[in-house]
């Protein structure tokens, strides 16, 4: 029946590829403007890389620009010019549209060959020897029901918190280990010079197999807060990439 070869094609082709993906180089939690950077950038450097998205879209905070207004900001046009995404000149400013940035960023990081899994989310991490080793995965509609079901885990060389603003994979390690990081997890106020600098300058492994990129390095280090301006996670995204890409 035509009805069963899709079902079939689908669970098939699924299964095939989550169970290839449950070793890797890079386990990417966050599937927004820095993981998606990250995970374009390991791939074209053929490293073995995953992310994982608990929402149906990817983007993050991409689409809504500022206050639902769908535009967004970046200070240098290189990476997106290099993904083929159109900008336009507004004074010292580019302009990109937020749809064509999310839709654009996604598909240029699954073209270079990084996995993104969707609706799965990380409800915990694997830490064997003070070294974070993977992610703890269950189904985003279990979790949202907040069904008592147990979950899977995917492992990686290296893990990437790009969870944005509340950096919750360091969270988790915070957790439990509360003296293995000297800050408290939150951002400080708007400050977009000091921030889109920062987050930069911050990217990199907070713990030994867990690197920080994004609005996760504001979180993770208490520094202020960017708003809709993109190009300093973009930055840092390729920064991790390069970090992680040295270490391998």
């Amino acid at each position: 029946m035509k009805e069963t070869d899709i079902s079939r094609a689908i669970i098939g082709d699924y299964t095939k590829q989550i169970t290839e993906y449950l070793e890797n180089d890079v386990v990417i939690v966050g599937a927004g403007p820095a993981g998606l950077t990250a995970g374009y950038y390991l791939g074209k450097a053929g490293v073995k890389t995953c992310i994982i998205e608990r929402k149906l879209s990817t983007g993050g905070g991409i689409w809504g620009g500022a206050a639902g207004y769908n535009s967004i900001i970046v200070e240098d046009p290189e990476i997106l010019s290099e993904m083929e995404i159109t900008t336009r000149e507004e004074g010292d400013l580019y302009i990109a549209d937020a749809v064509e940035f999310a839709t654009g960023l996604a598909y240029r990081t699954r073209q270079a060959g990084t996995k993104i899994f969707n609706l799965l989310e990380a409800e915990d991490i694997v830490v064997k020897n003070n070294r974070v080793n993977g992610a703890v995965l269950n189904a985003t509609g279990i979790r949202m029901a907040n069904l008592h079901v147990d979950p899977f885990c995917v492992a990686g060389k290296f893990v990437v918190d790009a969870t944005g603003h509340p950096a919750e994979v360091v969270n988790m390690l915070k957790r439990r280990k509360p003296d293995a990081l000297a800050n408290k997890i939150g951002e400080g106020f708007m400050d977009v010079e000091n921030a889109e600098r920062g987050v930069v300058e911050k990217t990199g492994e907070i713990y030994d197999g867990l690197l920080v990129t994004g609005m996760s390095v504001c979180a993770a280090y208490g520094l202020a807060r960017m708003g809709p301006i993109f190009g300093g996670m973009l930055e840092s995204g390729k920064k991790a990439a390069e970090l992680i890409n040295d270490k391998l």
